[in-house]
């Protein structure tokens, strides 16, 4: 795996021989050094050891209950045995593929080179289109389930509801911009609602598709990684997220630590969506018009997303100027020509 952006030398103090530990368990050699990988929730390292580097991370303890660790690195095994772009978690000597020292879960992954996604290039778009095809048509066999959130993920109108009215309670002053997204939210619910979004084609998704999580090869697309929100859903959940963050350009480079880069305004170039769509359907993800109907309306419940679970990340009484970075709620729905 790679480290995008600038590296920092970890220096939180914890001991050395604490990462001996996770190098015993996964028998990687003498611990030599530790790297900040960056990572909002989960905190991952590179380890150089003895027998080289490896990508070590320490999962975020609000999904690291065995049964969800042990679905994500099912699903990234099957994945990876059906060919799709995914490294599989080194595994121990009794074959476990995590261990966890009573404070915390680790895993650890072969260090693969690689350079970030270019968002908005349409050349890398395209390799992105061909390789999620590739993700979701290996992922419709996948035989496990295993539920994150609710069936609809971070974009159901349910959860989307609770976090406006959250936002309002605490940030009074943001109650005229947050009708803007209400409206918007409820007409695309209303649009897509849970009996058309079941109707859907559904896969095995990644859950989390994002120039952070993407890795390239020259022009080749080489893996996805972070795979803790995959999940099986409506695959038109990664399509969405895709559009809105592999597919424009923002002004700045995204910094995985900070939630006003991460939810920055896109600029769309004429063309690029339709690259990657175009790019996506093969014969076994061709998109029906229903499908292609139902996108439009997710993509405006994945910006709604994107702007509130963001605003909950900031100081209130910065929220109402975090809201109101355009675009405004609601302006996507021109993006898909085909």
């Amino acid at each position: 795996m790679e480290v995008r952006g600038k590296v920092l030398l970890y220096t939180h103090v914890m001991p050395a021989s604490r990462h001996q530990l996770v190098c015993n368990a996964f028998l990687l050699g003498n611990f030599i050094s530790a790297h900040n990988a960056g990572g909002t929730r989960n905190r991952n390292f590179i380890f150089q050891t003895s027998s080289g580097k490896w990508f070590a991370r320490q999962r975020f303890a609000g999904y690291s209950s065995p049964q969800q660790v042990a679905f994500d690195h099912a699903a990234i095994a099957f994945l990876h045995q059906h060919g799709a772009p995914v490294i599989q978690p080194r595994q121990m000597q009794n074959g476990e593929s995590w261990w966890s020292d009573d404070e915390t879960v680790w895993e650890v992954f072969p260090f693969r080179k690689g350079r970030a996604m270019r968002d908005g290039n349409a050349e890398d778009v395209v390799a992105l289109g061909k390789a999620l095809a590739h993700f979701h048509a290996a992922g419709k066999a996948f035989p496990l389930r295993y539920e994150k959130i609710s069936p609809r993920g971070e974009t159901a109108p349910l959860f989307l509801r609770e976090r406006l009215e959250r936002i309002e309670t605490e940030s009074p002053e943001t109650k005229d911009i947050l009708q803007q997204y209400r409206e918007t939210m409820e007409q695309a619910a209303a649009l897509l609602d849970d009996a058309t979004y079941h109707s859907l084609p559904h896969t095995l998704i990644h859950g989390d598709v994002q120039p952070a999580n993407l890795l390239l090869d020259k022009s080749t697309f080489a893996a996805f990684v972070d795979l803790d929100w995959c999940a099986w859903r409506a695959r038109i959940y990664d399509l969405a997220f895709a559009i809105l963050t592999c597919c424009a350009h923002h002004k700045s480079t995204f910094d995985g630590g900070d939630i006003w880069s991460l939810t920055q305004t896109p600029y769309f170039e004429d063309g690029v969506v339709e690259s990657f769509l175009n790019s996506y359907q093969t014969s076994e993800t061709a998109l029906d018009a229903a499908e292609k109907s139902a996108l439009r309306q997710q993509i405006n419940l994945t910006w709604c997303h994107i702007r509130l679970g963001g605003a909950l990340k900031v100081q209130p009484e910065r929220r109402l100027e975090f809201l109101q970075r355009a675009p405004k709620p609601g302006s996507f729905t021109c993006l898909l020509k085909c």
